[in-house]
């Protein structure tokens, strides 16, 4: 008998198959990889031809690129975490969610605008995510016609401060002079290099204090509005 054969059935050759088994995990793998080798352009042909299978093969896992979309930005959301919104209260708990959230989607910056903006319908782990922070706002007693602006609010900062990571640390110093040698604008150049010294001396980027800041103040300034009672 051949002894590639056992039991009337080819002998499986040892180590890894020549091509990976198509699954969900490995196309998602793959997306975000092409994502940020390509830009957030990137196409299901593309796709394709990096994994070595044709476009209808993904259409078994993803009926579009939306779907798609949908399941990065999904397996981005269980990164993020829980955080204990059943148990701690809404404002302590969002601190630490929104600090995830700006990590975890700030690492794909070439997609975070489309991650953060695809709507939720449809993309579970977003939609129980968005449910556990809005049951603890309610069971927190803020009021519910507030409850999804403040999230929308927090979300807003957290993008654009994953999206301000990526800027140099003195974004905002003048870099020009007078004549005299004197700063252009010397009030923002002394308060820039105010807030820079501060980040240095607390051994953090300037991205990084002023997110810490920025969420600080605004979850009180939320928490604020939902104690006003003509909110």
């Amino acid at each position: 008998m051949c002894e590639d054969v056992m039991d009337g059935q080819p002998k499986r050759g040892a180590g890894r198959p020549r091509k990976a088994v198509l699954s969900e995990s490995l196309i998602l793998a793959e997306a975000f990889a092409l994502a940020e080798e390509g830009g957030a352009d990137f196409t299901f042909a593309a796709l394709a031809r990096r994994l070595g299978v044709q476009p209808s093969a993904l259409h078994h896992h993803f009926h579009g690129r939306d779907a798609l979309i949908a399941g990065m930005r999904g397996q981005l959301t269980l990164r993020v975490g829980d955080h204990g919104f059943a148990d701690r209260p809404w404002y302590e708990a969002i601190i630490d969610w929104a600090t995830d959230y700006r990590d975890t989607f700030g690492s794909h910056p070439a997609l975070i605008a489309e991650l953060a903006t695809m709507p939720v319908a449809g993309e579970p782990e977003s939609v129980a995510d968005y449910e556990r922070i809005a049951a603890s706002m309610v069971r927190g007693g803020y009021p519910e016609q507030l409850v999804v602006p403040a999230i929308v609010a927090i979300e807003s900062f957290v993008i654009g401060a994953a999206l301000d990571a990526l800027a140099p640390d003195d974004n905002l110093r003048p870099h020009t002079a007078l004549p005299d040698g004197s700063d252009v604008a010397p009030v923002l150049a002394r308060t820039e290099l105010a807030a820079r010294t501060r980040a240095d001396a607390a051994g953090q980027t300037p991205a990084l204090a002023t997110f810490e800041f920025g969420l600080r103040a605004l979850v009180a300034g939320l928490r604020a509005a939902g104690e006003d009672p003509s909110a």
